[in-house]
Parts: structure tokens; sequence; C-alpha cells
């Protein structure tokens, strides 16, 4: 009852809920392979709530495709590939400094909906599992491009490891896992 009656003077101007839709560019930390060659897309929603004009508070409910990828080696025929796809809850901090851009920080849950590893030869069996969630930080920022549409760029990194090495497979101290990388850019279209 309580929160219902601080509630009640929060106005609709406060809120902005929308749609977006997000490029990415993926790597896997740990994978020993290097650059973010691993093509994905996100969607979903979001709805923002303004603490001030400068300060706000964003949840979003996305699908997200991460993973890794190494592009055919003509020289030997090699390929590798690997595919996670998550259903994910960005919380985001917003910071407006000036008229124009909007700097974003937070953290995001990822609960893991697909996986898969494949090769030259077909898909990849018997390898360490990939665990079912991700906690992961953002860092990020947009730019208008009117009063209903944003340009956002952002990066992704995870927390936790999305899969870990067990007994003998790892022999380096300092290897404690593979983790998501993803650079994002796309458009948020508010309501």
């Amino acid at each position: 009852m309580f929160l219902l009656c601080c509630n009640l003077s929060v106005s609709a101007q406060d809120f902005r809920a929308g749609i977006k839709a997000v490029l990415c560019a993926s790597q896997v930390s740990g994978d020993r392979l290097s650059g973010f060659d691993k093509a994905g897309f996100a969607a979903g929603m979001f709805v923002r709530r303004d603490l001030s004009e400068q300060v706000a508070l964003q949840l979003e409910i996305q699908f997200i495709q991460k993973g890794s990828r190494k592009p055919l080696n003509k020289d030997d025929n090699t390929y590798y590939r690997m595919r996670l796809h998550y259903a994910e809850v960005p919380v985001l901090l917003r910071v407006k400094p000036g008229k124009k851009w909007t700097f974003e920080a937070g953290a995001a849950y990822g609960s893991m909906l697909f996986s898969q590893e494949d090769n030259e030869l077909g898909e990849i069996q018997g390898t360490p599992p990939f665990r079912k969630y991700e906690l992961s930080w953002i860092l990020g920022m947009d730019y208008p491009l009117g009063e209903k549409v944003l340009f956002n760029i952002r990066y992704n990194h995870s927390i936790t490891p999305v899969r870990t090495f067990e007994g003998s497979y790892n022999y380096n101290y300092w290897d404690r896992g593979q983790y998501n990388a993803v650079l994002q850019g796309g458009f948020y279209f508010a309501f």
C-alpha cells in the first residue's frame, strides 16, 4: 500500500517505453581466437523512468545472439563457430550531461536459450558444457535521431564465465574460463 501511495505522484511523462533492434559483433575471451567475427542481432523492449532531466533508469528484455567464429581458412579448410543465444534483462543507469549524448552503465542477467559449436566436420560434441546463465556489465551511449528514435552503441562483457575449464583441460592459472564480449549498434524506437 505504501508503494502505491508513493507512486501516485508519478505521471506518464516520467516513463517511456519502446522497442529496440540492434546488430551485434561478438567474440569469446578464452577461446584462443581473436576478433569480433561472430555477427548476430538483438531485439527486444525497454521501459525508461526519468529520475530527473539528466538521469534515468532503464529496464530491457531482449533476445541476443552471442558467440565466437573463426572464418573459413582456405589454406587448411578449417572453420569454427560458437553460437550462444540468450534471453537477457539489462538494467541501466542513464546520464545525459548535455543536450544530445546520453551515457549508460549497468548490468544484465542472461538465461541461455540455445548453444551450439560446429567446425568444418559438423557439430562438435563432448566439449565442456556452457553455463545456463550469465551476468554481464554494460557501457554505452546514444544519440537522438529525432524525438522518438535513438542510435545506441554499447559494449557488453561477461562477469561470470559462460564456460569454465575443469581438471587437466586448463594449464594456465590466469585462464579462468570463457567470457562473452559483444559490440552492439542499433536503434531504439520509443512509443
